[in-house]
């Protein structure tokens, strides 16, 4: 049997406030991000889902195949 993912969602008018909360707004802005996945820079353009993994901030780029493994996989952890 096939185990279910909880994925939350954000508004995009909500994203910064959100990224803003978890004190990673600036670091995401200034580019200092690396998709957990294909390691490609991310920003706010092409930011694709935001997690948790060993009580960090993690992100991925908007492309769908890596959004797909964060979101299907035990790789991530819910955040709030």
């Amino acid at each position: 049997m096939r185990k279910r993912t909880s994925v939350r969602a954000v508004w995009d008018k909500d994203v910064t406030s959100l990224l803003k909360s978890l004190g990673v707004l600036d670091s995401l802005v200034a580019g200092e991000f690396q998709c957990a996945v294909c390691s490609k820079s991310v920003d706010l353009e092409n930011l694709g889902a935001i997690f948790s993994k060993d009580g960090a901030v993690k992100v991925t780029c908007d492309t769908i195949s890596c959004v797909r493994i964060v979101t299907s996989a035990e790789v991530a952890s819910p955040l709030g």
